[in-house]
C-alpha cells in the first residue's frame, strides 16, 4: 500500500482535506490509483497530534465528494484531538503501570536482600543461615530453591532444598533424581565448573543439559537460575531457584538478584569456613574475635568523634595500634600533591613513640618514594613481615624508620594506602616489634585495610565538613565586618542627610530641594535596614543572637510601631487599621519584637497593592498573645508558604520587589527563640494573612 496522504502535513500538525476524486487524484495520483477500487470519493486526513507531538493520522473516507464545511471540519479536528489524548493518557498509563510494577519488583527484590544480609550477619553456622536464605527466595522470588557447595575434598554436596510448597513432592523428586552428587554431569556441574551464570527457560528437565531431555519430550515451561557460590574469585558451589510453569520466567534482573544473594552467601561461607579454621587454634580464635569487635570499636568511635577531624584522627591512630600494633603513624598528602604530611603518631611505649615521632619528622617524605610514598603512589598495601636495620640501610627504602629499627631492634612493618573512591590521599601504617610478637601475615593486612577503609571516609568526611565549615565561618565574618563597616560611615552620612532636611525645609531656595533631600532621606534609611538585616543574619548562624527579656505590652508594643511607620507606610498608600484594645503582657525581648512588626508591615505594605492592611493583637483560646498581620494583596502560592521563611528567598522574582529575603526568615529565628511559630495562610491574589503565636513567659 502506498503512503497515506497527509503523514508528512501531519507530522507538521497540518490536516489534508480531499473533497473530490479529481482533487486528490492530483494531490496524490499513487494513493488513488491503489484506492481505484474503493467507493470513497472524498478524504480527510488529520494529525493526531498532543503537545506538539505527532503520534499518528486519523483518516476518513467518504462515499460521496463532499464540501467540508467549517463546522465539519472544527467537529473533525476536535476528534482528532480526543482521539491523540486518548491515545496519550493509554501510553501513559502504560508507562505508569510499568513503572509502578517495576518499582515493586525492585522493592521485593531489595526486601530480599536486606532479609538475607540480616540472616547472613547474624550467626556463623553457615550452614544454618545460607538455608535460610534459600527458605527466604521460595514464595515471592522463585517456587524452590537449592543450595549445593564443594566440600574439603572438592565433591559436591547438597545442602538444602526448599520448596514453596513441601507436600507438592512431585517436582522435588525430579530434582533429587539430578542432584550433584550423582556421576552424572548437569547444569549445576557446568556452572560450578565455568564459574558462569545460567537462565534457562521452557526446559525439560529443569537441571539436565538440553541433550539429554527425552527424545520427544514437550518441553513444560518455567525457568531455572543456577548461579555460582563465588569468594574472592573461588567457587565454592551454586544456588539453585526455579519457577513453575505457572508463573513468569526469570529475566536478567531476576539473575542479577540471584548473583547477589549467592555473592553473599558464598562469602558467609567463605568467612565462616576462615573461622571455623581459626578455631583450631585456642589463641588464633581468640586474637580474630578480638579483630571483629575492634573493626565494630572502629566504627563505633569514629561515630562519636563525628565530623572533628582532630578527634577522627586520634581514635584511627590509637585504636589502630592497640589492634595491630605497637607504633601506627598516619600521614595525609600536602596540598601540593608531591609530599606527606604525618599528622597522627601514636605508641603506647612514651620513649618509643617520641623516637618514632622523630625519625618521621625528620625528613619529608616524597610521594613514591619510602615506605609510605610508595603505598600511596602504588595505591597498593606495602607489607615487610620481618626487616632489621641492616636490610632497611641496604635497601634505601626505609629512611624514616632506620634510627627506630636500631633503637628496637627487628620490626615487622605493614602500611595500606587512604583511599575514597579511588583518589589516595594518604597512608595508614603500624609496626610490630618481632621479638615481642609475630610477623605480619594477610589476615593482618585484610584488617588494616579494612580499618583504612573506614578511617579513609572518615578523614575525608571530616575535612569536608570542616572545609564547608571554615566556608560559612569566613561568610559570617565578612557580613558582620562588611556591616559594622558600612554602619559607620553611613551612620554619619544619616545624620548630614537629616540636618540638610532641616536646612532644606527653612531655607526653600530651590525648587525641589526638599523632596531630594527626603528621598536621600528614606534611602539611607533603607540602606540601614539592609545592613540590619546582614548583620542579624550573621549573628542567628553563629549562634550569638542574644535575648533580653523583660515585661513588655505587645498591644502597646504594636501601636508604638505602628505609629513610628506611619509615614513610610502612607507612602505605599496601604491604610493600616489596627484592633489593639486590651493589653497583652509578656516577658520578652523589646527591641526584637518590635523587629518582628515592623517586618510584618513592611512586608505587607511591600505586596498589599496599595490596599488596607489590617493588625489585630489578643489572646488566644490557649492563653499565647496572638499578632495577626493581614494585607489584601499579591498573595502566595501553596507550594512557596514555607520557602518564604528561609533565608534569601521571596514569594516572588524580579525587580519590582527590592529586599534581601532575610526579613521573614529573621522574624521566624526570633520568633522560635522566645518559643513561639509564625504561620501563614495565602491563595494568590487573595492577600496574606501572617499569625504569631508568643508564650507569655
Amino acid at each position: 500500500m502506498p503512503e497515506l496522504p497527509g503523514f508528512d502535513a501531519a507530522a507538521r500538525g497540518i490536516p489534508v482535506w480531499l473533497e473530490s476524486p479529481e482533487e486528490a487524484r492530483a494531490r496524490y495520483p499513487a494513493f488513488m490509483a491503489y484506492m481505484s477500487r474503493q467507493p470513497c470519493q472524498a478524504f480527510a486526513f488529520l494529525p493526531l497530534r498532543v503537545e506538539q507531538r505527532s503520534l499518528g493520522l486519523l483518516s476518513f473516507g467518504f462515499a460521496q465528494a463532499r464540501h467540508f464545511t467549517e463546522l465539519q471540519r472544527t467537529l473533525m479536528m476536535g476528534l482528532a484531538r480526543q482521539c491523540a489524548q486518548a491515545m496519550e493518557r493509554a501510553r501513559l498509563y502504560e508507562t505508569e503501570r510499568a513503572a509502578r510494577l517495576q518499582a515493586e519488583a525492585a522493592g521485593q527484590r531489595l526486601q530480599l536482600l536486606a532479609d538475607a544480609g540480616v540472616l547472613l550477619s547474624g550467626s556463623l553456622e553457615w550452614e544454618t543461615t545460607v538455608s535460610g536464605v534459600a527458605q527466604l527466595a521460595v514464595g515471592g522470588f522463585s517456587d524452590w530453591c537449592a543450595v549445593d557447595f564443594l566440600d574439603d575434598h572438592g565433591a559436591l554436596r547438597r545442602l538444602t532444598v526448599q520448596h514453596v510448597h513441601p507436600e507438592r513432592a512431585l517436582l522435588h523428586d525430579k530434582i533429587e533424581s539430578y542432584s550433584p552428587e550423582r556421576a552424572r554431569p548437569s547444569a549445576i556441574t557446568d556452572v560450578v565448573r565455568t564459574g558462569r551464570p545460567q537462565l534457562v527457560t521452557g526446559l525439560v528437565p529443569p537441571f539436565t543439559r538440553q541433550a539429554e531431555a527425552r527424545p520427544g519430550a514437550r518441553p513444560e515451561g518455567g525457568s531455572f537460575i543456577i548461579v555460582p557460590l563465588m569468594a574472592r574469585q573461588r567457587t565454592l558451589g551454586a544456588m539453585s531457584f526455579v519457577r513453575g510453569p505457572e508463573r513468569s520466567p526469570f529475566t536478567d534482573a531476576d539473575r542479577a538478584l540471584a548473583e547477589d544473594l549467592a555473592a553473599r552467601a558464598g562469602m558467609a561461607i567463605d568467612n565462616a569456613r576462615l573461622l571455623r579454621k581459626a578455631r583450631s587454634a585456642e589463641a588464633e580464635s581468640r586474637r580474630n574475635a578480638a579483630r571483629l569487635r575492634s573493626i565494630v570499636e572502629v566504627d563505633r568511635l569514629l561515630a562519636e568523634a563525628g565530623l572533628d577531624l582532630p578527634a577522627v584522627l586520634d581514635v584511627i591512630a590509637r585504636k589502630v595500634s592497640e589492634v595491630l600494633g605497637d607504633g601506627c603513624v598516619l600521614q595525609l598528602m600536602a596540598e601540593d600533591g608531591a609530599f606527606l604530611e604525618p599528622v597522627t603518631i601514636h605508641h603506647p611505649d612514651p620513649e618509643a613513640g617520641w623516637l618514632l615521632a622523630g625519625t618521621v619528622h625528620a625528613r619529608r617524605q616524597k610521594v613514591g618514594e619510602g615506605f609510605h610514598g610508595g603505598a600511596v603512589a602504588s595505591g597498593r598495601a606495602v607489607l615487610l613481615p620481618d626487616i632489621d636495620v641492616e636490610e632497611a640501610r641496604a635497601s634505601g627504602a626505609l629512611p624514616e624508620y632506620e634510627p627506630y629499627l636500631d633503637r628496637y631492634g627487628p620490626q615487622s612493618l605493614l602500611v595500606v594506602p587512604l583511599a575514597v573512591k579511588g583518589r589516595v590521599f594518604g597512608s595508614l601504617g603500624v609496626v610490630r616489634d618481632v621479638a615481642g610478637g609475630r610477623p605480619y601475615g594477610e589476615e593482618d593486612q585484610m584488617l588494616l585495610q579494612s580499618l583504612g577503609e573506614r578511617a579513609a571516609l572518615a578523614i575525608e568526611d571530616a575535612r569536608l565538613y570542616g572545609a564547608a565549615t571554615e566556608a560559612v565561618r569566613l561568610r559570617d565574618d565578612f557580613l558582620s565586618v562588611a556591616g559594622h563597616e558600612l554602619k559607620t560611615p553611613l551612620s554619619a552620612l544619616r545624620l548630614q542627610i537629616q540636618m540638610l532636611a532641616r536646612v532644606a525645609r527653612e531655607v526653600a531656595t530651590t525648587p525641589g530641594l526638599a523632596q531630594r533631600v527626603e528621598k536621600a532621606e528614606r534611602t539611607s534609611e533603607r540602606l540601614g535596614a539592609l545592613i540590619d538585616e546582614l548583620l542579624d543574619a550573621g549573628r542567628i548562624t553563629s549562634g550569638r543572637l542574644a535575648l533580653e527579656r523583660e515585661e513588655v505590652d505587645l498591644a502597646a508594643l504594636t501601636r508604638d510601631t505602628v505609629g513610628r511607620m506611619s509615614e513610610a507606610l502612607a507612602r505605599t498608600g496601604s491604610e493600616v487599621r489596627l484592633l489593639a484594645e486590651a493589653a497583652v503582657p509578656g516577658k520578652w525581648d523589646r527591641v526584637r519584637l518590635e523587629q518582628v512588626v515592623g517586618n510584618l508591615l513592611s512586608n505587607a505594605a511591600k505586596y498589599g497593592r496599595g490596599q488596607p492592611v489590617e493588625v489585630c493583637v489578643d489572646t488566644g483560646l490557649d492563653g499565647r498573645a496572638r499578632l495577626v498581620v493581614k494585607d489584601h494583596g499579591i498573595g502566595i502560592a501553596p507550594e512557596d508558604q514555607a520557602r518564604i521563611f528561609e533565608r534569601f528567598e521571596r514569594a516572588v522574582t524580579g525587580n519590582q520587589f527590592n529586599g534581601l529575603g532575610l526579613g521573614l526568615w529573621i522574624s521566624r529565628e526570633i520568633i522560635e527563640s522566645h518559643g513561639g511559630h509564625i504561620l501563614v495562610r495565602s491563595a494568590p491574589g487573595e492577600g496574606s494573612t501572617f499569625t504569631v503565636e508568643l508564650p507569655r513567659e
